[in-house]
């Protein structure tokens, strides 16, 4: 099984399990950005970021350039700085209230990722400030809801053929009733010849591999189709040539691997990026 784990956080970085710890312990010290957010403009964002701050820049002459966001003249990447300058002012109600109205009622297109992440920082460092409590923020390329991150999941079927009606009624049925046990959502199934591609909502603190283990096992008791090798990833949407690829790479890697074993090259050691991805 494939499980690929990507979160950005800012103020703290900590494994998964410390962080789903801190959750059970604190949930309001968590922000999870719900917008799907490419991750390479993440990382643009937080490098700019990180450069702007290092310059002074008073409130007043920042809160002065806020009209030029509404201007359609003006570039998107003027409109990024002046978000980020906003963002930077940590505790600042002035600077929260001004993303905070851009984001609701004109942030679109282009900009509209960096209105979000410059919002959501903004938001966390102010309630940081008036809580007295450190905030974390959570952003993944597929965004979330609430305290859900946004899931991208393949089943692969175990005869590589495609899924016949009954068994896509089986996994549609099997997916809603298992992730309503765990508060998870399922918002949408599409079938794509060997491909079930599922995106799913699913709670942070969840175990997502036991949640689709239990799902592929389920299934598998009305005639054993779907294969336990399941894909899944909240970076983002797989088309099925992508995933085609994944599948060869994976399948080169394991011959390799077969092979050292055969030639008595057991100790030599090989990161697959399996189940331990988490």
């Amino acid at each position: 099984m494939h499980l690929t784990f990507l979160c950005t956080i800012m103020k703290q970085a900590h494994s998964l399990e410390d962080l789903r710890t801190m959750f059970e312990t604190n949930p309001r010290m968590f922000n999870i950005i719900e917008e799907p957010i490419d991750v390479e403009l993440q990382v643009k964002y937080f490098k700019r970021s990180q450069r702007l701050k290092k310059q002074v820049y008073k409130l007043e002459d920042v809160l002065a350039r806020v009209p030029q966001l509404y201007d359609e003249n003006i570039r998107v990447e003027e409109k990024r700085d002046i978000l980020i300058l906003l963002a930077s002012f940590n505790d600042n109600v002035q600077a929260y209230r001004a993303l905070e109205t851009f984001w609701n009622t004109a942030a679109q297109g282009d900009v509209r990722p960096w209105a979000a992440m410059a919002y959501r920082e903004s938001k966390m460092s102010l309630e940081s400030s008036l809580l007295d409590e450190k905030q974390v923020l959570i952003s993944t390329g597929l965004g979330g809801k609430g305290y859900t991150l946004r899931y991208f999941i393949c089943f692969i079927h175990n005869e590589n053929v495609e899924y016949t009606d009954v068994q896509q009624k089986i996994l549609r049925n099997e997916l809603s009733f298992i992730f309503q046990q765990y508060q998870a959502e399922c918002e949408k199934v599409e079938f794509s010849g060997r491909f079930a591609k599922v995106f799913g909502l699913i709670p942070f603190t969840a175990e997502v591999r036991e949640i689709l283990t239990k799902v592929t096992d389920e299934c598998n008791q009305y005639g054993n189709f779907i294969s336990p090798n399941f894909m899944v990833t909240n970076v983002k949407a797989l088309d099925d040539d992508e995933i085609d690829l994944f599948l060869q790479t994976r399948e080169l890697e394991q011959e390799l691997a077969n092979h050292l074993s055969d030639m008595g090259l057991n100790d030599v050691d090989f990161d697959f990026d399996d189940d331990d991805d988490e």
